[in-house]
């Protein structure tokens, strides 16, 4: 009978008062590479991520448990089944009630990996979790495009800002009862200047930020990051409808104070970016994969993309949750048909958006199979299907929703959904819409407890999204496909409407909300001279608190004084003073009187 030797444990030696302090909180662990037997310790089931059964991990995959610090994780073993043990690094969450192991080598394709430790582990079988590592495509290598860029026809222009080219927002309907807040989203152009755009209730630009060079901004809005207003959104580079890049947060100054990146070797997806006041975020992933997809008339082996979902710890980047399609929805639950001629491998699920519930569960959104699931988080058990073919609800009349896009739950009781309507083979052309759905979970029913429609029906073959205001009503962004975006009252009726100019602009998402901001940067001066008068503008990218323009004068930097005093009426303020000043600046005023910022001195020109 062969001796089983005792595991390596992880020990952590003393900390100095000062060093307990210090965040993160890092332990090293080295797993020998020796055969053993766990014993059961103590306490819950810790979650392991990759979950028990995953069937297509990424070979260079953190492995994460929630449930204990480093100081609780001890005799922690990891077997490739090719590869052997490995050795690595435990490093804490930044919150202390996880760690995750980097292995120090990336696992073999199609292998299967087994977890061990002293404390139980959720889904352990024979005292292991097991999962196994993904089969890479053969030869096939994505290559996002960049964007177009360049400049469109109709764009707005700034003497002030000549290097933003915003398309203009033009407000259609406006009635009593709009609630407060300001517009936030991201247009897209097939040619133009993409970007994150903040506009007021009339359409006038308050800020506008370009998309880096070659990239594209989705999904941008503000949410409270550590207790505070930020602004947030993904940004990178486009491809079959997934998005290759980063997600980026931004302080109410608007400097950049985190880069979100998906981990395990995924790239952030464009879909979603959600942050939790755990300080944490919710991203997806596509990862293109050799899958079974004889179900769906593919082969043994067919390239498929898995759709991702990762929580990542933000101030470590580590993984605190994942979640991976397949394995957990079959292929055939898809209504996108399957080719082996697509130049694209196939998108059974296409995830979209993720939303907590109360109790530990997800809600997620498979635009393919036009149906939302409700998952048990430690697992990543499927508990519930909203939807689909194989609903888990009696959908009532009028609930039944194709190519959805943002389902997000409000309270016990409602959900909401941007159904687009179309975008699914079978499913014809029917207008898109937003859902507020009532569920009756213990008769296992979903009633329609609202339809918001746009009184002139808009086609949205993809994108979308629906919030509930704190009024409750609702705001809705039409999609990648309709330049409209719409506020609906909590019966129902339209109380606003906007569009992007030109036609070609539109955003993944919209959102009516509250935002404050002044810039870390002065305000921006441009000024021209007239036969009888000097012409000044007047901006502040950003700042929302600006009541008045104060213009300063003089014939040197050093000596100018306030020559006149106009109100804000846009991002760029005109104004015209007399005189024949060689220098100018502008100051600009709360509403209380008091300065909020001053901009350099600029020269007149002629």
């Amino acid at each position: 009978m062969a001796a089983h030797h005792a595991p390596t444990r992880v020990r952590n030696r003393p900390r100095p008062a000062g060093l307990q302090r210090l965040w993160p909180v890092l332990a090293l662990v080295a797993v020998s590479i020796v055969a053993l037997t766990t014993t059961s310790g103590g306490g819950p089931p810790l979650a392991v991520y990759p979950a028990a059964g995953t069937p297509v991990a990424s070979p260079s995959t953190q492995i994460s448990f929630r449930g204990a610090g480093t100081d609780d994780l001890s005799g922690l073993q990891v077997r490739g089944s090719r590869t052997g043990l490995h050795r690595g690094r435990l490093l804490a969450h930044s919150d202390g009630r996880g760690a995750s192991f980097l292995p120090s080598a990336p696992f073999a394709p199609g292998e299967t990996v087994s977890v061990r430790a002293d404390r139980p582990l959720a889904g352990a079988q024979g005292g292991a979790v097991r999962f196994r590592i993904l089969t890479p495509v053969p030869g096939l290598v994505l290559r996002p495009q960049p964007d177009a860029g360049g400049t469109a026809r109709v764009s707005q222009r700034f003497r002030t800002e000549p290097g933003l080219r915003p398309p203009r927002v033009q407000v259609l309907t406006r009635t009593a009862g709009v609630s407060p807040g300001f517009l936030m989203t991201a247009p897209k152009m097939e040619r133009g200047q993409d970007g994150a755009m903040i506009a007021d209730g009339s359409g006038r630009l308050v800020w506008y930020h370009p998309a880096p060079k070659g990239t594209s901004i989705y999904d941008f809005r503000s949410q409270s990051y550590r207790g505070k207003p930020v602004l947030t959104w993904w940004e990178g580079r486009v491809l079959y409808s997934k998005g290759y890049g980063q997600d980026a947060i931004y302080d109410s100054s608007y400097r950049r104070i985190a880069t979100v990146r998906g981990a395990n070797g995924y790239q952030a997806d464009l879909h979603e970016f959600q942050l939790t006041p755990r300080g944490t975020a919710y991203i997806t992933a596509f990862q293109p994969v050799d899958y079974d997809l004889s179900s769906v008339g593919g082969g043994r082996a067919a390239p498929v993309f898995d759709s991702i979902v990762q929580e990542i710890d933000i101030r470590t980047g580590l993984v605190e949750f994942e979640w991976h399609s397949l394995g957990h929805i079959p292929p055939t639950d898809s209504y996108a048909q399957y080719s082996v001629f697509e130049r694209s491998p196939y998108d059974p699920f296409h995830v979209n958006s993720v939303d907590e519930e109360p109790g530990g569960r997800l809600l997620i959104s498979a635009r393919n199979t036009s149906a939302a699931y409700e998952l048990d988080r430690a697992s990543g058990r499927i508990v519930a299907r909203l939807g689909g073919k194989r609903s888990s609800y009696a959908m009532g009349a009028g609930t039944a929703f194709v190519a959805q896009h943002d389902v997000r739950h409000h309270g016990p009781r409602e959900i909401t959904v941007f159904d687009n309507g179309s975008g699914v083979p079978h499913a014809g052309r029917r207008p898109a819409r937003g859902l507020v759905l009532e569920l009756d979970r213990g008769a296992r029913r979903v009633s329609l407890g609202r339809a918001l429609e746009r009184p002139r029906p808009v086609l949205a073959l993809s994108q979308g999204d629906v919030q509930e205001l704190p009024d409750g009503g609702y705001f809705v962004g039409w999609g990648g496909s309709a330049p409209y975006m719409s506020e609906f009252g909590h019966d129902g009726r339209l109380l606003f409407d906007a569009a992007f100019l030109p036609g070609g602009a539109n955003s993944y998402r919209s959102y009516l909300m509250p935002w404050r901001a002044r810039p870390w940067y002065a305000p921006k001066v441009a000024a021209a001279r007239r036969p009888d008068r000097v012409q000044v503008w007047a901006s502040w990218n950003g700042a929302t608190g600006v009541a008045a323009w104060d213009v300063l004068g003089g014939v040197t930097p050093g000596a100018l004084r306030a020559v006149a005093t106009v109100p804000r009426t846009g991002f760029e303020t005109p104004a015209a003073v007399r005189g024949a000043y060689r220098y100018v600046a502008v100051r600009a005023r709360a509403s209380d009187g008091s300065v909020l910022g001053t901009s350099p001195a600029r020269r007149v020109t002629p």
